[in-house]
């Protein structure tokens, strides 16, 4: 009866062990909650606050993908140098702020295919204008961090920039005088200009592409994510968003001119 039992307590052991190799099946519910994207929120009218909800261009495309994929969308918002460090991190599983698709990035994480075709420009008070590179080299050059435009002043002008969280923070730099010009991505550039008669932009310094950023090794995600944007382009749906929230990035800019 002991033998019986111990075989009988052997056996059940074993299927237990077996059991337990077995790999465990993601629960259900992983599938339908929300897709995680990480942006920073300072650069209209890719993305921008209004209220408490983080909203734009980016995170339209967002809510499509995430609907493509039968999920809703939550956004957080950080500092624009930690977006793709918390995206390799796991922290998210999509990254769009604006960001420009360059060599050193595509070594890091995984672009979809463009969705804007952009550049950078050089911000300058009419009184003492900065229509080019060469005239910006050896001036205070203010820029915000972890960005193309950083990545111009040391690379093409061989200096250090003038750090800043945001656009926006950068400009109000140069027009109390603690910068002498400021390198932006076209649009916020265009944004931070309205209503200030005093200053003006240049010409493109560079020519860029922003694109949804994934951690790598994803391909099933990243050919949604591709399908999603081509999609949008081919119906023209794409146009339509780029020119609600820029209206709307440009309708509180407006706002907030108002208040002051």
């Amino acid at each position: 009866m002991k033998k019986i039992a111990l075989t009988l307590l052997a056996s059940l052991l074993a299927a237990a062990a077996a059991f337990a190799d077995e790999p465990a099946e993601a629960p259900a519910a992983d599938a339908q909650a929300p897709v995680r994207m990480i942006t920073e929120a300072t650069f209209p009218p890719y993305e921008f606050r209004q209220g408490t909800d983080v909203v734009g261009i980016d995170v339209e495309i967002c809510k499509a993908i995430a609907a493509e994929l039968g999920r809703g969308l939550v956004v957080e918002d950080v500092e624009f140098d930690s977006v793709l460090p918390s995206l390799i991190a796991g922290k998210a599983e999509l990254a769009a702020a604006g960001i420009t698709v360059t060599e050193d990035r595509k070594m890091k994480v995984d672009f979809s295919v463009p969705y804007v075709r952009t550049g950078i420009v050089l911000v300058y008070a009419k009184a003492a204008p900065c229509e080019d590179g060469a005239s910006a080299a050896g001036k205070r050059i203010g820029v915000q961090n972890g960005t193309t435009s950083a990545d111009y002043v040391r690379e093409q002008l061989g200096q250090e920039p003038e750090m800043f969280d945001s656009p926006a923070s950068a400009f109000a730099a140069l027009k109390q005088g603690k910068v002498d010009v400021v390198i932006a991505d076209i649009d916020p550039a265009k944004n931070l200009i309205k209503g200030e008669p005093d200053y003006d932009i240049s010409d493109f310094l560079t020519v860029e592409e922003y694109a949804v950023a994934i951690k790598k090794g994803q391909p099933e995600l990243l050919a949604t994510v591709n399908k999603v944007i081509e999609g949008l382009q081919d119906s023209g749906r794409l146009d339509e968003i780029v020119d609600e929230w820029t209206a709307k990035a440009d309708a509180l800019q407006s706002a907030g001119e108002a208040a002051e």
